[in-house]
């Protein structure tokens, strides 16, 4: 028998203990298994349960970008393993994730696809296909506290009218964030039926939110859309759950012979390159105060500098940014980091000036000679370009006397 593909989505499957708990039970039961992660929001949760050796984390997929990778490569009877806000969520997530499965042109009969949401304790039967009743039958006598439920009718999630698309997005909540791929679009507003709102987008940009409110000068971090395809998700915050302990220095840089400062506008880039085998992250530059604590929370983890560019507009993302005042991002700091606050609305601005000036419109520059004198450099490069809208700097309490320093010089 082909080992199962275990498919676990999102930090809080984590974060609770029931990834590791559906992992054992399940082996328990006789089945060799093969576990990846889909999306990004999980890997650092799976990095804090210590189980990246247990989870795949090496490659950067939508979760039905994994169901197609594990049928690939022979496991054709995938288990979704996920927390979902509600169990109505739980639903449309995993229908989402079949759905553009198939829309890559995929047979369904080649396929079982079964859920397990432990928002509700339920069983969610996607897909079974013939020969695997036997399987199914297992899975559901191992965890025989799963409550099966039918699932749901695949339906079109886009319509078209002229030039305009519109999708709409089900088990919203008054106050959420909407996300698209990593940037944070909007807000679901009171207004909002039914539980949905609709996104709307003429030519490969959005230009509307029904049910809810753009934030518009986040739009310009997005390329153009296909909003079939996007990954949208709305919450809260990123991390609703937290983790019980957490794991440092995991993936300690390794000694490689070239060194970087890389440019982040989002974090879905951002362990991808932390896992480029021919160089070693030394810096991040980080804009946007989402962005910037996000991106922090991951690289303390990892003992890697930041340099992040705020304005004080922090969208409410991150458990822990309530205000928005520069103190409260000191948990988030690397060591040997600062945060520069900048006058408001121009962290965008300045932070297209750091990209031409200094990384020559890339994302990536190398650092060459002694990576502390390079660091160096690069702040005061930044600060320079900043002067004239630096309204704070926050600093890790190893650096702060060097940062200000250079701070004041100008």
């Amino acid at each position: 028998m082909n080992p199962l593909g275990l498919l676990i989505h999102g930090p809080e499957i984590l974060d609770e203990g029931e990834a590791e708990e559906a992992i054992e039970t399940l082996k328990e039961a006789g089945f060799e298994l093969e576990a990846a992660l889909g999306g990004i929001s999980g890997k650092t949760a799976v990095i804090d349960a210590d189980m990246q050796h247990v989870i795949d984390i090496s490659k950067d997929m939508k979760p039905s970008e994994v169901v197609d990778d594990f049928l690939k490569r022979g496991i054709d009877f995938i288990v979704l393993v996920n927390h979902a806000k509600t169990e109505e969520s739980g639903f449309i997530l995993g229908e989402g994730i079949l759905r553009n499965f198939l829309k890559r042109g995929r047979a369904k009969e080649n396929l079982s696809f079964v859920q397990l949401e432990y928002s509700s304790k339920v069983v969610i039967r996607w897909l079974v296909k013939l020969g695997d009743e036997n399987i199914y039958g297992k899975i559901t006598g191992a965890l025989s506290e799963f409550k099966e439920k039918e699932p749901n009718k695949l339906e079109a999630r886009c319509r078209k009218d002229l030039d305009l698309v519109y999708r709409e997005i089900w088990g919203v909540h008054p106050g959420e964030k909407i996300v698209v791929d990593g940037v944070i679009i909007g807000m679901v507003s009171d207004e909002s039926r039914n539980n949905s709102v609709t996104l709307v987008a003429k030519e490969g940009k959005l230009v509307k939110v029904l049910g809810g409110t753009l934030i518009k000068h986040n739009l310009e971090k997005l390329p153009p859309l296909d909003l079939e395809k996007e990954m949208i998700k709305t919450a809260r915050v990123i991390r609703r759950t937290k983790p019980k302990r957490v794991e440092r220095d995991v993936m300690s840089k390794k000694g490689k012979k070239k060194k970087i400062a890389c440019f982040f506008y989002t974090v879905e880039t951002l362990f991808p390159k932390l896992k480029e085998k021919d160089a070693d992250v030394e810096v991040a530059v980080t804009i946007g105060d989402d962005t910037t604590s996000i991106a922090g929370d991951i690289l303390k983890r990892f003992g890697i500098r930041m340099i992040g560019i705020t304005d004080g507009d922090a969208d409410g993302l991150i458990a822990g940014i309530e205000s928005g005042t520069l103190d409260e991002y000191a948990k988030f700091l690397p060591p040997d980091s600062l945060i520069i606050r900048l006058k408001p609305e121009r962290d965008d601005i300045i932070g297209k000036k750091v990209k031409e000036a200094i990384f020559k419109g890339g994302d990536e520059i190398e650092l060459e000679g002694e990576v502390e004198a390079q660091f160096e450099d690069l702040l005061h490069r930044i600060l320079n370009l900043a002067k004239d809208d630096i309204i704070g700097v926050l600093n890790s309490s190893t650096a702060r006397s060097k940062t200000m320093k250079k701070a004041k010089k100008l």
